[in-house]
């Protein structure tokens, strides 16, 4: 019995590694072949962007502390690390969405691409910064199931600039419209069709569960938030408030 469970344990434990794994790869990716480009020494790197590139560079800054870290809290919360590691970096990736989003917003506002196109992004920070804070919201509550939802919400969105960047590499090389008509379909589309995705998912899990029997009214035997928490199954978010014990 026990070797059992220390099987499924490490097969819930390499489930979430890849599940946070290929979003880390990406924004590795991300990371190497576009924002190294405007922290280089060259001096023309901010093109249109020279009158607002100290924004620019806190945006981008912060915004990759959150890009970054977000895979890393996953693994950490739903292989029950930590507590203390997970709650610092969790405060460290709430700051960076508040940095990068404020910037955000400034950037949004002061576009050379057209209001339509700076409406896309200033709804994306928006949002961005509306799910992050529902996410702290719920943790400081200790409603760890809707943290974990929330939270997937939040890097959805954070990954948001990697999906723009991909986007406007395929209308380009498709040649759909004008770059402004590019620019301005990605900074929509970038972040709410995978929320719509993400949303979809998360409630569907829900609607299309299966009711869970009580085997057992034992009472959990005292402890922490890491031995009082039954084994879940990656990703587990239709199950009871102790689906992702951690606080942020």
């Amino acid at each position: 019995m026990a070797s059992r469970v220390l099987c499924e344990d490490h097969m819930r434990n390499r489930a979430n590694f890849i599940v946070c794994a290929g979003p880390a790869a990406i924004a590795m990716w991300f990371i190497y072949g576009f924002v190294f480009n405007y922290l280089g020494p060259d001096p023309g790197r901010f093109g249109i962007y020279q009158p607002r590139r100290e924004w620019l560079i806190m945006h981008i800054l912060a915004g990759t502390v959150a890009i970054l870290l977000g895979p890393l809290q996953f693994w950490l919360g739903l292989s029950r690390r930590t507590a203390i590691l997970h709650r610092v970096l969790g405060i460290g990736y709430v700051t960076a969405v508040g940095v990068s989003g404020a910037a955000a917003l400034y950037l949004a506002f002061h576009t050379d691409f057209g209001w339509v196109f700076g409406l896309g992004l200033a709804a994306m920070a928006c949002v961005w910064l509306v799910t992050t804070g529902f996410a702290t919201i719920s943790i400081c509550l200790r409603l760890t199931a809707q943290h974990l939802e929330w939270m997937i919400r939040s890097y959805i969105v954070t990954f948001s600039f990697v999906t723009f960047r991909v986007l406007t590499m395929f209308f380009e090389i498709f040649r759909v419209g004008t770059l402004v008509d590019r620019m301005t379909a990605a900074s929509w589309l970038a972040w709410s069709v995978p929320l719509f995705v993400t949303e979809t998912i998360l409630q569907g899990r829900k609607i299309f569960a299966r009711p869970i029997r009580v085997v057992s009214e034992a009472p959990l035997q005292a402890g922490n938030a890491y031995s009082a928490s039954p084994a879940q199954l990656a990703f587990d978010l239709h199950n009871s408030e102790s689906s992702y014990p951690h606080q942020l």
